[in-house]
């Protein structure tokens, strides 16, 4: 009989279920991990107990009714979360996302029979063993994502699944079953019905995972590139993908290189992204065109329009054939050496140009960024007095700067 080395917040959640005469069974990623021999990030579990029962057995910890509709809540047990769902059977699905009915059921079979893929379709628990219905272990074993009962079945119920299918590929590293793959792309139309958000998530797991490439193969198997992408897309070349750092924005780039700055911040509006995504997928695209810095001033330039992105502009022009040897190494050097000064950084700011020299408002972003130019290429000049001095001999050759 499998056995697992368990931390005791979770055994002890199985035994308070066990003396009220109910059976909670490991599920879902976290056996699969086990299985697999992977230390499970946290533990999800189903239950014979129903919501109402699980809400007096656990009457002495904190309880989350997380989804008490569905049949889940969140056990704190020790200060760690379990999610605790009564087992289920769904019924029809009418929008290719959302059961229109929750059953619950006391059988563990009808639980399992509706899950995803047979490598997330077992359940253990240490009086009963494994129960493996479907052949889960032995794809796990072989390394194949395959779909539980009639593929296009399943992702009919749920498009979603077919960008999990793609994620748990690269994730996994495991190869799709022929069936499965050919059921998810007769479903494929269903993602048009899937919100971005989820999209989004999905796409940007996968692209951060171990093996990207793979999971992009799939997902251009299955054809859903224009649910995923939009009308950005115009052929998606996952070669080398792997070999960048585990960025979603930066692999995104690469993925969508025909993207201008803006068309990349539209898209990430789009998904409903981060702000801090869309700024960095547009820094992305629009560095891995810019000419590589051959010297310190260019390098200060360089790294000061790339801040907190440099390295991934670099990379991406590596991964497109450039040699970026002495471009990383001038960029490390002014990043550490505090000479790529941001306009912010400099010794003087706009309220003492205008103050002491009488610039004009609308003018001071302008000298401020001429100031920046001459302090990138001469970083000793970063001192009041000089940068002062160099202001005012700016706005004596150019009088329109002043009033």
């Amino acid at each position: 009989m499998t056995a697992f080395d368990l931390p005791s917040y979770v055994t002890v959640v199985m035994d308070t279920l066990a003396a009220a005469g109910h059976r909670g069974y490991l599920v879902g990623g976290s056996l699969r991990d086990l299985l697999r021999g992977v230390t499970p990030h946290d533990f999800d579990m189903t239950t014979d107990a129903l919501p109402e029962e699980m809400l007096e057995i656990f009457k002495d910890f904190r309880v989350i009714p997380t989804g008490l509709k569905h049949g889940t809540v969140t056990v704190m047990s020790d200060g760690n979360p379990i999610e605790l769902t009564t087992h289920r059977v769904d019924g029809d699905y009418r929008d290719a996302r959302h059961p229109e009915s929750v059953s619950f059921t006391r059988k563990l079979e009808g639980d399992l029979s509706r899950r995803d893929f047979t490598v997330n379709a077992m359940a253990w628990n240490p009086e009963t063993g494994l129960v493996d219905l479907f052949g889960g272990q032995a794809d796990l074993q072989a390394g194949i994502l395959r779909a539980v009962g009639d593929a296009q079945t399943r992702f009919r119920e749920d498009a979603l699944r077919i960008l999990r299918l793609c994620r748990f590929s690269a994730k996994l590293k495991f190869d799709i079953e022929p069936d499965t793959l050919a059921g998810a792309a007769r479903a494929v139309e269903g993602l048009s019905l899937i919100s971005v958000e989820r999209i989004f998530s999905e796409i940007t797991r996968l692209l951060e995972a171990p093996d990207a490439e793979r999971g992009l193969s799939a997902l251009c198997a299955v054809k859903c590139e224009k649910y995923v992408f939009f009308d950005t897309v115009s052929g998606v070349n996952a070669k080398k993908l792997n070999e960048l750092p585990s960025d979603a924005a930066l692999r995104m780039a690469y993925l969508l290189p025909h993207l201008s700055r803006e068309q990349a911040l539209q898209l990430a509006r789009r998904y409903h992204a981060p702000n801090s995504f869309g700024e960095a997928l547009g820094a992305f695209v629009e560095g891995a065109r810019e000419r590589l810095p051959e010297d310190a001033y260019e390098a200060r330039k360089f790294t000061t329009r790339y801040w907190h992105h440099w390295r991934g502009v670099l990379a991406l022009q590596a991964a497109g054939g450039k040699n970026i040897a002495v471009a990383e190494q001038l960029c490390a050097k002014v990043s550490r050496d505090g000479s790529a000064v941001e306009v912010r950084r400099l010794a003087v700011n706009g309220k003492e140009l205008q103050e002491k020299l009488g610039v004009l408002p609308r003018r001071t972003s302008e000298l401020l960024l001429r100031l920046q130019d001459l302090v990138w290429r001469d970083p000793e000049l970063n001192k009041r007095a000089p940068l002062l001095e160099a202001a005012a001999r700016i706005c004596e050759k150019e009088r329109d700067f002043c009033e």
